[in-house]
């Protein structure tokens, strides 16, 4: 147990000397007369006051030190700080659609837990539910065998894992995050950066494989050149040459073209900067919004719209053909500046450059986002977590309640008697 406000006690402390060193000086009172005026002709030698070492009327002087005390007591609010471990865990486990082998999820967040260190186990998908404690909600989750068709939301199991954080700093010097999902781009939405910020320490990362992590995953059928602005998007992506392969046109369409858009492929038509004029655009797709230079081409009629200018008007569009599709970008790209590093336009260009059907489908989040997600070294702190963590204790309203208690009685004490010190 603590105090709140220590100096009353001092303050207290203090009256309780006062009264003992009182209770020290012990008054006589001058004896009685019939008439009043002999009083002031005493028959023996009378001291008003005299210094003794052994205190006078114990009673009260025990009554009033306990109501200065227990008041004293009362008033520095005292608090219940319980015992603490030197660590607590909240594992986010992510039960979405991006993750490829449920049960391998689980067998990592296992591995997460087998420390033995206190660990509140969240599950998200598009929401987040605060399950329990790990140990005994991996089991039943395990026997969980339904496929997850929603798409995840790290923004809110942030949001359920700060909570969950601040009832774990009661009883725990820090609080360790650890986030168990194979972290798709969609995963991460545009409020996971300011949600992230809220909580005081690192951010611990265990990997999921995700669906696109197989022999299906779409490739490009070519690398990008070193002058390619898509390159630094496009470094990730697989090369090869398949049927579901993903082609890059700068240039119009040819029969080759449809014919592998027919066996499965994406033909991704992105005129050059070169025919348009750049000027100050804002490019959104899903979650992802772009600032920046750039072109803007003619006006797209047709197809899917999967990517918009600000004014609503289509940006890129998605036609289906046999199996696959054929995109049209109307983005012009600047010739110069630092937009191909800018991880936004990297997300952007990655949805573009995906299967068709799928745009932002599965992508992995970039590792910008991904450096920004795991933030410091240090752990939560217990004290940023929770603030207060002390637990309000009844304690003050029993001391307040036997300190008025001992008032009356030593006002009982005092009307009966006839003490030498009152």
């Amino acid at each position: 147990m603590t105090f709140l406000v220590p100096w009353a006690l001092v303050v207290g402390a203090l009256g309780m000397a006062g009264v003992v060193v009182l209770h020290l000086v012990a008054r006589q009172r001058p004896a009685a007369y019939l008439l009043p005026t002999t009083r002031f002709i005493p028959d023996r030698r009378t001291l008003v006051s005299r210094i003794t070492t052994r205190p006078r009327d114990l009673l009260l002087l025990l009554l009033r030190v306990l109501l200065l005390a227990s008041a004293a007591a009362a008033f520095a609010r005292p608090v219940l700080s319980p015992s603490r471990a030197p660590r607590a865990r909240v594992l986010l486990l992510d039960r979405s659609a991006d993750v490829a082998n449920a049960a391998d999820a689980i067998a990592h967040a296992r591995a997460v837990v087998a420390d033995g260190v206190p660990t509140s186990l969240i599950a998200f998908d598009s929401g987040a539910v605060l399950v329990g404690d790990a140990t005994i909600a991996l089991d039943s989750l395990a026997r969980d065998t339904a496929r997850a068709e929603r798409a995840g939301s790290l923004s809110a199991a942030l949001v359920a894992a700060r909570r969950a954080g601040a009832s774990l700093a009661v009883t725990a010097d820090s609080v360790e995050l650890v986030v168990v999902s194979p972290l798709a781009a969609r995963t991460l939405d545009a409020a996971t950066d300011s949600v992230r910020a809220r909580w005081p320490g690192r951010i611990g990362i265990v990997r999921l494989s995700a669906r696109t992590d197989s022999d299906a995953t779409p490739m490009l059928e070519r690398l990008a050149g070193a002058d390619e602005p898509l390159a630094p998007a496009l470094a990730g992506m697989r090369v090869g040459i398949g049927a579901t392969a993903i082609r890059l046109r700068r240039t119009a369409l040819d029969a080759r073209d449809s014919a592998l858009a027919r066996g499965g492929g994406a033909v991704v038509r992105w005129d050059s900067a070169s025919a348009m004029a750049v000027r100050a655009e804002a490019l959104a797709m899903g979650d992802d919004v772009l600032v920046a230079m750039l072109g803007r081409g003619a006006p797209l009629a047709r197809g899917r719209t999967i990517a918009r200018w600000s004014d609503g008007a289509a940006a890129v569009v998605e036609e289906p053909m046999g199996a696959g599709c054929i995109r049209t970008v109307a983005v012009g790209l600047p010739l110069a500046g630092d937009l191909p590093l800018r991880p936004t336009f990297q997300r952007i260009v990655r949805g573009v450059m995906s299967s068709c059907g799928a745009s932002t489908l599965f992508a992995p989040a970039d590792e910008a986002a991904l450096g920004r997600l795991r933030g410091g070294s240090a752990l939560a702190s217990a004290a940023v977590m929770a603030g207060d963590d002390r637990r309000p204790s009844p304690i003050a309203t029993w001391l307040l309640g036997l300190a008025l208690a001992c008032a009356f009685t030593e006002l009982a004490v005092r009307a009966r008697s006839t003490p030498e010190f009152a």
